[in-house]
């Protein structure tokens, strides 16, 4: 009898036992890998001309690189004008990809189980997450493997039926009865594919992952887009103008960005985080979202302790929804209604008067000099919204080296296809975090160095 209590109670530690040991490793299991929708996604970005990125090109000149943010800057406004002034227009969907090469920003994420990652450009004007699979009937090369929807077990194809078919630009295709999408171009240039569902996978601080599912995605098999050998397609940063679940709805329609030196390739810091858990701190002001794009409060410009003589009316957006202030990650430079910038022009040039020579630019305000050099002691620019938020410019976000002996001012007019809206590019938002809280209808700007983030990204 006694040596049958003590066998029963032997078997309830043990039974005791294993049941923590479970629980213990279950926890374990959990931290590692997390299968729902984690409050915080962070994503390190890379800059087109950073070292750790496939287009670097350590022979490339100052001349070089400027042309090519210049030129890459130019045709994406172009093109986003023209989505602005036909909004309903599918056909008139601008042509992205090439339009920020040059000037955006990539990041690498796996989807799929098991994992395979892929290289995305970051555009905060595209509402739609794709990527290039097979089978590819026509395709751009690209650096990442292919993805194989055929060997993840959590690829599933959305059926004509889903409310995610209905919600979008999508066809249905009679045959299989899945969604497919088709994006059209300005240029004639498409890409064509099935709508699906599918699990991204995101690396954590502390060396595990989180897992998350994205509703819908394109899965690209046709595409007739310009690529050379790197990226695999776009994570689309837009809000959208409908009811398609784009990213930013998928993942709590929160979102923050912090952008270092663009111009140091060396610079590892900049990063963008998903969510809820986005850096939404500092000074917030009034943020607006139309036809897919974000629109902010400007309300004036100062150099130092001088407020420009600009009428407040002047960035604000008509009855009919033309002009106002756009703020966008892949457009290099800022761009200003005539009657913001020339004010902004002629301060410029009384403070450069007598030290520096004006060099002739069909576009830009220019001078012979250096920045880093010439000018020590220049005034920050700061750039003024509403609730007392600001942008403050200092000489390495006002100005660039447009080659080894002139420089240029990093603000430009706005040109005739812009409709009257102005637009704030990457180079005014160097040195901050910005955070958008779409349902709150706010951004924020905190001036911070990105690094002093990476503890808690």
């Amino acid at each position: 009898m006694a040596t049958t209590m003590i066998a029963a109670h032997f078997f309830f530690l043990l039974i005791c036992f294993v049941t923590i040991i479970s629980s213990y490793l279950a926890n374990v299991a959990s931290s590692m890998t997390t299968p729902f929708k984690p409050r915080k996604m962070a994503i390190k970005l890379i800059h087109h001309d950073s070292i750790h990125s496939p287009y670097y090109n350590p022979s490339a000149t100052i001349s070089e690189r400027a042309e090519l943010a210049i030129n890459s800057s130019l045709t994406r406004i172009r093109y986003l004008s023209k989505i602005i002034s036909n909004p309903n227009d599918d056909d008139a969907r601008s042509h992205l990809v090439p339009a920020i090469r040059g000037t955006g920003f990539l990041a690498s994420i796996s989807f799929g189980t098991p994992p395979v990652p892929q290289l995305l450009l970051i555009d905060s004007a595209s509402d739609l997450l794709w990527f290039q699979c097979l089978p590819c009937t026509t395709c751009f090369k690209q650096s990442p493997s292919l993805f194989d929807p055929t060997k993840s077990s959590t690829y599933s194809n959305i059926r004509c039926s889903s409310p995610a078919c209905s919600n979008s630009t999508a066809k249905c295709d009679p045959k299989s009865e899945y969604c497919i999408y088709k994006r059209t171009y300005l240029d004639g240039t498409f890409t064509v594919g099935n709508l699906a569902s599918e699990q991204a996978t995101f690396e954590t601080s502390d060396e595990g992952t989180v897992k998350v599912p994205i509703e819908v995605f394109g899965c690209s098999h046709i595409n007739r887009v310009p690529a050379d050998g790197q990226e695999s397609g776009i994570l689309g940063l837009s809000y959208g103008n409908g009811d398609l679940p784009t990213p930013v709805k998928q993942l709590g329609s929160k979102f923050s960005y912090c952008i270092g030196n663009i111009d140091d390739p060396q610079y590892q810091y900049n990063h963008l985080i998903l969510g809820d858990g986005a850096i939404i701190e500092g000074d917030p002001t009034t943020l607006q979202t139309d036809k897919g794009f974000y629109f902010v409060d400007l309300q004036g410009i100062s150099i130092g302790e001088k407020k420009l003589p600009i009428d407040p009316r002047v960035f604000q957006r008509g009855a009919s929804g033309e002009g106002g202030v756009m703020i966008d990650s892949g457009t290099t430079f800022t761009f200003l209604k005539e009657e913001g910038y020339v004010p902004l022009q002629n301060e410029v040039e009384s403070l450069m008067a007598g030290i520096l020579n004006r060099v002739s630019h069909p576009s830009f305000l220019c001078y012979a000099g250096n920045v880093e050099i010439d000018l020590t002691g220049f005034p920050v620019v700061t750039l003024q919204f509403s609730g007392n938020a600001q942008l403050g410019l200092d000489t390495n976000s006002m100005f660039f080296q447009l080659s080894a002996g002139v420089l240029c001012m990093a603000i430009l007019p706005i040109i005739p296809e812009m409709n009257g809206e102005s637009m704030i590019g990457v180079m005014a938002q160097q040195s901050y975090n910005v955070g958008y809280d779409i349902r709150q209808g706010k951004i924020f700007f905190q001036r911070i160095d990105c690094s002093v983030l990476e503890s808690i990204v």
